[in-house]
């Protein structure tokens, strides 16, 4: 389950922003200034309704509140806690994206809304419940939140047409509403769900495309090769272009989602989105294009063989040289910083978790080949070093090989196949060494849209 592919890195199939239909007359719509108490009441909201739904629904002991707990909250600082893998690298990220749109549907831009994540983040840890604050979900909704608040802020406002009416408006809104749920409200209390206006201009990127996949994954471990199979379902979507988009954070960015068949414990298999934070032009000449980037990475994988993921950022550097008129060749490399991470581990008995939290590097290379708009061939490698700050004292050593292969066969639709080969490499301070492969092979048949 290797780590997928920066955001674009070459001429895939993109479609060029559309103009928005001619207004029909009404107001201006949100946001020329910043709205700072509906930001504050909403975070509020998303701070109470969990608490009120653990004391009262959930019977959960940790939301019985007092005056003590919050002051040992305070004075004893932050620590570790317990919670499964997918509450602390999935849930709590989410969590994040509703802090960081509350603050982005009131007129906040990406950087103050970052702050207003950190913020409601931090309120939770130490007032949401009467237990110790948890540095790993302080810093895990944050961080994870922000990248996934801006990529859904983007998507939503796609799907929103100010300038529409009638039953497809009505669509659109519940649409965006279900992608980022505190943008849908904020245009539901001030009356845009109905209201009818210009469009905004960066409404849609200069590009997008993506593709929807399924298909049949057989994983085994060590020689095996068909120790757990089942089938897939795979959606991929593309927002701008790296080597031309980078003038505003996200302005490109990749997101990635894989469902899991039956054959796995877990609905959501894997998960990875990268985002530019910065990006420049390093040099483009008639053939070749090269440029930087600093980039967000968020990244979970859930499966019977493999839990790891977490946040990071990377300094990348894209490369694109044209080997003919039909064929060109693209190059990632990206060193990166693990802000934080988990791996599972089997000596976490003592944490009472199934994996051991950390910090660390990395380094994500790919390179591939294009026929035109098309991806044909993928070669990529991906080593992650974690070192534990939390779990079995010692270190995790994750490499990801891989071969994918795309052929067009009709219009839109294509096949393929992909070989991955991961390796985690366990050394512990106090338990024997741990060395797990898991070779896998997926085939699949994909539809691409624009």
């Amino acid at each position: 389950m290797p780590l997928r592919p920066l955001y674009s890195t070459g001429p895939i199939p993109l479609q060029s922003a559309q103009s928005a239909p001619a207004p029909q007359g009404g107001d201006e719509f949100c946001c020329d200034e910043i709205h700072f108490l509906p930001t504050l009441g909403e975070v509020g909201i998303l701070l109470v309704v969990p608490w009120f739904f653990n004391r009262h629904v959930a019977d959960d002991s940790t939301a019985t509140k007092s005056l003590d707990a919050w002051k040992r909250n305070i004075v004893q600082g932050m620590e570790w806690d317990a919670d499964a893998f997918q509450t602390n690298m999935w849930a709590h990220p989410y969590h994040g994206a509703m802090y960081f749109n509350a603050a982005r549907g009131n007129g906040y831009n990406f950087w103050q809304s970052a702050a207003w994540s950190w913020g409601g983040s931090f309120l939770w840890e130490t007032f949401g419940e009467n237990n110790r604050p948890a540095i790993n979900d302080w810093t895990a909704t944050a961080i994870g939140g922000i990248g996934l608040g801006e990529s859904l802020n983007r998507l939503s406002r796609m799907i929103w047409d100010n300038s529409d009416t009638g039953t497809s408006r009505t669509l659109r809104e519940l649409g965006g509403f279900f992608v980022n749920p505190l943008g849908g409200f904020n245009r539901l209390v001030r009356g845009e769900w109905t209201k009818v206006g210009a469009n905004p201009e960066d409404r849609h990127p200069k590009t997008s495309a993506g593709n929807l996949a399924a298909g049949f994954r057989s994983v085994g471990e060590g020689s095996a090769v068909d120790g757990s199979s089942g089938g897939f379902f795979a959606f991929n979507y593309l927002y701008g272009n790296a080597f031309t988009d980078y003038e505003k954070p996200f302005d490109a960015f990749r997101f990635y989602i894989r469902l899991n068949g039956s054959n796995e414990e877990t609905g959501i298999g894997e998960a990875h989105l990268t985002g530019t934070l910065y990006g420049t032009e390093l040099k483009k000449t008639e053939k070749n294009h090269h440029v930087f980037h600093i980039a967000q990475h968020f990244d979970y994988m859930n499966v019977e063989s493999l839990e790891t993921g977490g946040s990071s950022v990377s300094a990348t550097f894209l490369s694109r040289w044209g080997l003919s008129e039909k064929w060109s060749l693209v190059s990632q490399i990206e060193p990166s910083a693990l802000l934080i991470w988990g791996t599972d581990s089997e000596y976490a008995d003592f944490t009472r978790r199934s994996y051991d939290f950390g910090s660390g590097a990395g380094l994500r290379t790919q390179v591939r080949l294009d026929m035109g708009d098309k991806d044909i061939v993928r070669l990529f490698y991906h080593l992650l070093w974690q070192h534990t700050l939390n779990g079995a004292v010692g270190d995790h050593v994750l490499q990801f090989l891989g071969l994918d292969v795309r052929i067009p066969i009709f219009k839109k639709w294509e096949i393929g196949a992909t070989g991955y080969y991961t390796a985690r490499d366990s050394y512990y301070r106090d338990y024997p060494d741990v060395f797990r492969t898991f070779p896998e092979v997926r085939v699949f048949a994909g539809w691409a849209f624009e």
